[in-house]
């Protein structure tokens, strides 16, 4: 006996329904799938991106320091913006899939905080006049000491920021001042016009000085004699340490590294060029060159 036709319309429409039901969670599973396979391409893309932009950082990074040493062996007894060194600046040059920056600068332009470890008293007067300069407080300057003496050698000078100082006169400190390893002179070559006016004591003279150095390229003792000047406590003409920031876009992948270079003479008498400290991305600290900036 045949079933009723209703029966029969009732039971095709519940294998229309399973039916639709398997084809949503098939049709849902193939789109995850998908999604995933694009997920681990574009992750995988991006990371080959980033170990090619890392590759073309560092290797501009070694180029600096094949300059450096070159510089060193040549030209050691002083050092300006003018040598062949300073000229490897790049501005988003065109390479195979993006771009690449290099900024490179002397590094011992400015005072080394670092100095005060010491004990020595010229290198504690000059900090208190650099502090009176920028607008620190007595107290902040006795904190400043303390906290480098106590920790330091220290790398990075937004620690000190937590001593209280009011962000525009931290951003006026690091114009003037940096944190490098070891026992470093500042180099009236590389030294902006604030810490100059600190150094001579005199604005009319140092204005002469950086307007010598701005037509000449550099300084030389013939012309602090001419001003009747000598040479500043703590300060040469020659640098040990230079900073080096790279950066590379590949895509829509950007890494970028700072890099500070030290020269010196290994016991063997062999002068050598070394990075000492690196930094990356975000953690770039302040001091380290603009791209763009000559």
């Amino acid at each position: 006996m045949n079933p009723p036709p209703i029966q029969d319309e009732q039971e095709r429409g519940m294998i229309l329904v399973n039916v639709l039901m398997f084809v949503a969670i098939a049709s849902g599973l193939v789109l995850l799938m998908i999604d995933r396979e694009e997920l681990a391409l574009d992750r995988g893309l991006r990371m080959r991106e980033a170990a090619r932009a890392q590759a073309i950082v560092r290797g501009g990074a070694l180029s600096a320091l094949v300059a450096l040493r070159r510089d060193g062996e040549k030209a050691g007894d002083v050092d300006h913006r003018g040598e062949p060194w300073a000229k490897l600046a790049e501005k988003d040059a065109p390479i195979e899939g993006g771009t690449f920056d290099l900024a490179i600068a002397d590094a011992e332009g400015r005072f080394n905080i670092n100095s005060v470890r010491t004990g020595e008293a010229g290198a504690v007067v000059l900090l208190q006049e650099i502090a009176n300069d920028v607008g620190m407080k007595p107290e902040q300057v006795v904190a400043a000491i303390e906290y480098v003496r106590l920790q330091g050698p220290i790398t990075d000078l937004r620690p000190l920021r937590l001593a209280g100082i009011e962000p525009k006169v931290a951003d006026k400190l690091e114009r003037v001042v940096t944190a490098l390893p070891g026992i470093t002179t500042i180099n009236l070559n590389a030294a902006e016009p604030e810490l100059m006016r600190i150094l001579f004591k005199d604005p009319l003279i140092a204005s002469r000085l950086v307007a010598v150095r701005a037509r000449q390229g550099y300084l030389t003792l013939k012309d602090l004699n001419d001003q009747h000047v000598t040479l500043p406590w703590g300060t040469s003409f020659k640098s040990s340490s230079f900073w080096v920031r790279t950066a590379a876009t590949i895509g829509s992948t950007r890494q970028q590294e700072a890099t500070l270079i030290q020269r010196r003479t290994t016991p063997q008498g062999v002068l050598e060029a070394v990075p000492v400290e690196r930094w990356r991305n975000a953690a770039v600290p302040p001091g380290v060159p603009a791209f763009g900036v000559r």
